[in-house]
Order: C-alpha cells, then structure tokens, then sequence
C-alpha cells in the first residue's frame, strides 16, 4: 500500500529533524552550520548513548522500513538503486555503534575511522541510489515523471560529499542539505504514489 511508503517516508524526517534539534538544543556552543550531526554523539559528548541509540540509531532503521516499503511498489530492476540507497541506513546504525572524535576530524582513533567509513559509504549510496532509482522510474508510469529529479539529486548528492569532505566553517550546513536532499525526496516519492493511486 502506498500509503505506508509515505508514513515511512514522514517518519524518517521526522527522526532526521527532531532528535538533532532537541540534543543540539542540550550542548552549548553547538551550532546547526558549523558542526556536524555525528559531533552530537561524539565520544564524551554528555548525550552521547542517547544520540546513538534513540536518534542515529531509529532514524537507520527507519531507512531501511522506507526502503523495505518503497521496495515492494518498485518493479525487480529497482533492486541495485533501494539497496545502494539502504547504505544510508547502514551509516546511521554505524554511526550508533561508532561514534566519532570530539570535532569529528577526518582521521583519529580506529572508532573515527571507522564512523567515517560508515559515513562515506551511506552518503555515496545514497546519491547513486537515487541515480539509479532515477534509471528505474523512467519506465515506470507512476514516477517517470520524477525520473530526472531523482537523478540529478542523486548526482548532488555525490557533489555535496566532494564539499563534505574539506575543513569548513558550514561543513554542519551542507551536510544538513545532503540530508534535507534524501529525506525530502523520499517523503516527494511516497506522496506522488498515495496521490497517483
């Protein structure tokens, strides 16, 4: 049913925003343009267990419940683009099970690297999943129309990895817009097929 790739797709964002804005809200000098998501739950961080377990963590899960969904409305040849895209799930989960250093610096312990490598990989699925999906919508009559959109998300997607990964006074922002990019198109995807059924 389609509905339920939707409510997926509203309660990943919510777990994408909410949690973040309430643990940022507890840490003081913390800003939404300057420091990344991962820093909330960085090791020593006062909320550190509960950024992992009750907002990285969810919001994985989640990802995965939306892909799961939206994978039973797509045709078999989707499968590549929602697996790639599920790696966005797998990112969160890691970063619960490794939490970056303090600053989240692009080397470190072998925890950091191995929170940055999770990373990496769930945000570079994420962008080709959505070129790929992109791929798959072009011969399905309800989302052809989203074909190129998906696509050229996905493609910056990948761009905004590339900005990610210098030292950067809004390095917190353009990880949010790589964020706000996937979430809101999973939430465009889920209710373009409630409205098209």
């Amino acid at each position: 049913m389609s509905l339920w790739v939707l409510v997926a797709a509203v309660l990943v964002g919510l777990l994408a925003a909410v949690p973040p804005w309430w643990f940022a809200r507890r840490r003081p000098g913390y800003s939404h343009l300057r420091n990344t998501l991962s820093e909330l739950g960085e090791t020593g961080a006062p909320d550190a267990t509960r950024v992992a377990w009750l907002a990285f963590a969810p919001l994985g899960l989640a990802v995965w419940g939306f892909v799961a969904l939206l994978g039973g409305r797509l045709p078999d040849d989707a499968g590549t683009g929602l697996v790639l895209l599920s790696l966005l799930g797998v990112s969160y989960v890691g970063a619960a099970v490794f939490p970056c250093d303090a600053g989240a610096p692009f080397w470190g312990t072998w925890r950091n690297q191995a929170h940055n490598l999770v990373a990496a990989i769930g945000y570079f699925g994420a962008g080709a999943g959505l070129i790929e999906l992109g791929r798959a919508f072009e011969d399905m009559a309800a989302l052809s129309s989203l074909a190129a959109l998906t696509s050229a998300l996905g493609k910056g997607v990948l761009a905004g990895i590339f900005v990610l990964s210098f030292e950067s006074p809004v390095r917190g922002l353009v990880q949010r817009l790589i964020e706000a990019t996937v979430f809101g198109w999973m939430l465009l995807v889920g209710a373009w097929l409630v409205l098209g059924s």
